[in-house]
């Protein structure tokens, strides 16, 4: 069986770190590590002296200047298992997590998967907005009807997107990084982009586990379950949010999926589509939330159209 190394950035939340500890103690097959990458001020260790007690390698690192992408390079350079764990601080795991995404490796005797994520059991239903704004999305090539793909337009296909999640093991293009696990031996020629991913803190997730899937498979298993209780802590405004997701957008179409007229048509197709999809939004639910994400939109796609954006590519 792979020794296990499992990674949690953590900042603020030591409630909900708590949680995500004692799921770890509970699994049924246990991790070799636990490693918490603090970029707050966490006042005690939860569960440390248990850990220790049960076997587990306990490490605290902590950091001064806060950043996701960061922290979890750091934790790859302190850990020593054969297969790391990512988990975000707000989620809680059911007992044989660990032990069904371990499985999938065991089972992988070439070596060619290179990550394994997990299954969130609790997505957010989606509301009567959210799914007339879905006919909108597979119109425009926003998204599309498998969850974990990369569509032509250089959009993706995010999980829980759909209603309808993946019943079964399946290769994906792209892994939630708080819910994945990887071999370690990728790590000599894979690392988190610390540039534009980490700036503006979005997407690294999603552009570190393309990059890797373009070499090894990534295998998406729903038979390892978790909780995502997620916390309103840390999350950006409603402006940020919009403009950030159009310059992630540009910038991975840009990196990886560039390669043509016909492409960039289908980019800008989504992309005013995308801008439609958000209007609709705040058509039907007009607010203060729904009008700064919107006009944040509209601003990251002036960014582009200005040549701005190109900056940070």
């Amino acid at each position: 069986m792979f020794k296990s190394s499992v990674i949690i950035p953590t900042y603020n939340r030591p409630e909900e770190l708590k949680n995500c500890v004692k799921s770890l103690l509970e699994q049924t097959v246990k991790p070799y590590e636990i490693i918490i990458v603090d970029d707050g001020n966490l006042k005690e260790l939860p569960f440390e002296k248990e850990c220790k007690e049960a076997g587990i390698r306990y490490l605290y690192l902590k950091k001064d200047t806060p950043g996701l992408t960061a922290s979890r390079n750091l934790g790859i350079k302190a850990s020593t298992g054969d297969i790391i764990f990512f988990l975000d601080d707000d989620v809680v795991l059911y007992s044989d997590y660990t032990e069904k995404i371990l499985a999938v490796y065991e089972e992988d005797a070439g070596g060619k998967i290179g990550g394994v994520g997990g299954a969130i059991t609790n997505p957010k239903p989606l509301k009567l907005i959210q799914r007339l704004r879905r006919i909108v999305n597979i119109i425009f090539l926003i998204s599309g009807f498998q969850e974990g793909k990369v569509l032509a337009s250089g959009f993706s296909t995010n999980y829980g997107a759909t209603g309808s999640p993946i019943r079964k093991k399946t290769e994906v293009d792209f892994l939630s990084g708080g819910v994945s696990s990887f071999r370690r031996g990728l790590f000599d020629s894979f690392a988190f982009d610390t540039g534009f991913f980490h700036k503006y803190r979005i997407g690294e997730d999603k552009e570190f586990t393309y990059r890797v899937s373009r070499k090894y498979k990534l295998i998406y298993t729903p038979d390892a379950k978790l909780l995502h209780m997620e916390s309103p802590a840390m999350r950006p405004d409603d402006f940020a949010k919009g403009r950030m997701f159009v310059l992630f957008s540009y910038v991975f179409f840009t990196r990886y999926k560039k390669s043509g007229i016909l492409s960039r048509l289908l980019f800008y197709y989504a992309l005013s589509g995308y801008a439609l999809s958000r209007a609709i939004v705040f058509v039907f639910s007009p607010n203060r939330r729904t009008l700064e994400r919107l006009i944040g939109v509209l601003h990251g796609i002036k960014e582009i159209f200005s040549g701005e954006a190109a900056l940070v590519v």
